[in-house]
């Protein structure tokens, strides 16, 4: 059995920006995060489809949530945010 990813995480410019300015543990559990969308980026304890905007995702890392999108066809999970919980839906 191969642990290549089935998908491959992308970051926009805005959440690579957001990515590079938290603290390490933040990025830790960011780290894992991405690869559990690597992995599996439609289902989970906290991944919710966004009702109000049609074909994206959200996934919950305690205050964090993270926006992105999935390109079935390419393979390729694209984080369009990484926002506090409060910031997050204003866009």
């Amino acid at each position: 059995m191969s642990n290549d990813p089935k998908f491959k995480v992308a970051l926009s410019k805005e959440a690579f920006k957001y990515y590079t300015k938290v603290s390490a543990a933040t990025t830790g559990r960011l780290d894992k995060c991405f690869a559990s969308l690597e992995s599996e980026p439609t289902t989970g304890p906290n991944i919710k489809p966004l009702a109000d905007m049609p074909g994206k995702y959200r996934y919950r890392i305690s205050s964090l949530r993270i926006i992105y999108e999935i390109d079935l066809s390419r393979r390729v999970v694209s984080v369009l945010a990484i926002l506090p919980r409060g910031d997050v839906y204003k866009k």
